[in-house]
């Protein structure tokens, strides 16, 4: 029997077991394939690959060809800096501890005073383009009984994540987990994780990841563990080391995790297997570790800071749909090879901080070894020069602001350009102070810079130009859309040897219509899979908005 023979149904079940690539390839074949891969579903299919998302679950409300409609809007959305909507959402207070995660943003309320300490938490549910819900609704949780030095979020769980303690006089820091519906505990939670401390000092950071049951906290010069919130079981328990520190981590997938640790020669990351055995304290297994860059011997790796979005459960989505006050599944999710890591190191000759560097690297690169690395003991080592060519830098990055965000492959940051005074006017004088030549406050437009490291949008733009992508929705003016290559990491007087970067990426260059900033700490950009966020949080701008906007037409 002859394959074209078969109903079209069972033949599209066929192709869908198929990659996107050899679906393209196939167009080729006859007419009759080629009418085949332009059906919804077969197309729905091919542009999940090529954006590096996963279908959503089966009995999702959206149709494949809603699903399709979307998902070529919010990519050419993102791909062109054009989004069709802006809101403005009123904030309320000063706002440096914040959060975005699957459409809910978290802005902590600070109470008065010189630490202006996290008291409560407000809630807002942003609109979203696939699902009927109302958006812009927001609300208050209780008033916290003690402040909160740190929060996460994991709506698709309805949970919120409060970090308590580690101020001067502490004896200890608190954990509780908590619904982000009512602040009530979490009903799934087995109760707060306590962790005993004794420090003469405040607890100077904290960083906090949930993914699924578990949830990662490294506590700045005290200790990192992986917790199962919901049994109540400790499965990684790390004290502070002085000599070998933990300077950050994050999560691979629901069974790997790495740790980076700034105080060997040279620096490195730490991949780690969750054992998942059934004692108190299961531990882990070191399964490989990556180099970076090696410093010469008067130089100090500081800090290393890093960005990632957690992935996201894949199980609890792909599965089944949910819909609850807080949360909704969406259609389609980013791969987790796919997700887009970003590293900040810090060089430091004796006491005086003399360069930085970001680095961005794809997960799917600390996924797989290397087949040349060498395997001591059961762990592969992968020298600098077997990866270094798949990570992508820039010299300027991340501008002064860290707080960029990082969603599948994209992350974006924000620069400034010159400066015009409040009447709109420009600063024509060559001096580095905030005022212009008659005293006035200057005011810096902002520009938002969206860097892709899809190397399968890179590899369109590289054969097609960058006016057009794969998603059928093209614009016929002139955009700042360009393929960037990474730059070599030279650093005569830092490091041992150049790092080259060779893995580019894609760069959407626009201007935030209608917002100014006077310091780089200004603002704080984010995004998700729909939507941008820019975020006022000083506490000296005479307004505090948030700047919203996003794609629901289909």
């Amino acid at each position: 029997m002859h394959l074209l023979s078969l109903p079209t149904e069972i033949i599209t079940q066929i192709f869908l077991n198929l990659t996107w690539k050899d679906i393209l390839k196939s167009k080729s074949v006859c007419k009759a394939v080629y009418e085949l891969s332009q059906s919804t579903a077969l197309q729905y299919h091919v542009l999940l690959g090529i954006a590096g998302y996963r279908d959503g679950p089966s009995n999702h409300p959206m149709s494949k060809s809603q699903r399709l409609g979307l998902l070529r809007r919010l990519e050419s959305s993102f791909n062109y800096g054009d989004f069709s909507q802006k809101e403005r959402i009123p904030l309320s207070g000063y706002t440096p501890t914040y959060q975005l995660q699957s459409g809910i943003f978290l802005q902590g309320r600070h109470a008065l005073g010189p630490n202006y300490r996290t008291s409560g938490v407000n809630v807002f549910r942003l609109p979203s383009a696939s699902d009927n819900r109302d958006g812009g609704v927001s609300w208050k949780l209780p008033d916290l009984v003690r402040p909160i030095r740190d929060l996460d979020v994991d709506p698709i769980q309805d949970l919120l994540v409060l970090i308590e303690g580690g101020l001067l006089g502490s004896t200890a820091i608190e954990t509780s987990f908590v619904s982000l519906t009512t602040g009530d505990p979490h009903p799934l939670s087995s109760g707060s994780y306590t962790m005993p401390i004794s420090t003469t000092r405040n607890v100077a950071s904290f960083t906090t990841i949930v993914m699924g049951s578990l949830m990662g906290l490294l506590v700045s010069d005290l200790r990192f563990i992986i917790y199962d919130w919901k049994k109540g079981k400790t499965e990684v328990d790390l004290p502070f080391d002085n000599i070998d520190p933990v300077n950050s981590f994050f999560f691979l997938d629901q069974s790997h995790f790495g740790l980076i640790r700034g105080g060997r020669r040279p620096a490195q990351i730490e991949i780690h297997k969750l054992k998942y055995n059934e004692e108190i304290s299961s531990g882990s297994d070191l399964t490989a570790v990556y180099h970076l860059l090696a410093v010469k011997d008067n130089i100090t790796v500081g800090e290393i800071t890093c960005r990632s979005d957690p992935p996201p459960n894949v199980n609890d989505i792909s599965t089944s749909y949910t819909d609850n006050q807080v949360y909704s599944t969406p259609p389609f999710i980013p791969r987790l090879e796919d997700r887009v890591l970003i590293l900040e190191m810090m060089f430091w000759r004796s006491v005086d901080l003399i360069a930085t560097c970001v680095i961005a690297v794809r997960a799917e690169t600390l996924m797989k070894i290397p087949e040349k690395s060498i395997c001591v003991d059961g762990v592969y080592v992968v020298t600098a020069d077997l990866w270094m060519d798949e990570t992508h830098m820039q010299p300027s990055m991340i501008g002064g602001n860290w707080a960029c965000f990082v969603y599948g492959s994209r992350f974006v940051t924000l620069s400034f350009l010159d400066p015009i005074n409040f009447m709109g006017e420009p600063d024509d004088d060559d001096d580095d102070d905030d005022d212009d030549d008659n005293g006035q406050k200057l005011f810096w437009p902002v520009e938002i810079f969206i860097l892709d490291m899809n190397p399968r949008l890179v590899a369109w733009a590289e054969s097609k130009g960058c006016d057009e992508t794969p998603f059928g929705i093209n614009r016929t003016e002139t955009i700042d859309r360009r393929i960037c290559k990474s730059s070599e990491l030279v650093m005569h007087n830092i490091l041992q040897e150049p790092w080259h970067g060779g893995c580019p990426a894609i760069a959407t260059r626009f201007i935030a219509e209608g917002v100014t900033a006077r310091a780089a700490d200004d603002f704080a950009v984010m995004l998700d899979g729909e939507r941008l966020i820019i975020v006022k949080v000083s506490l000296d701008l005479p307004s505090i908005d948030m700047i919203f906007e996003f794609d629901t037409s289909l």
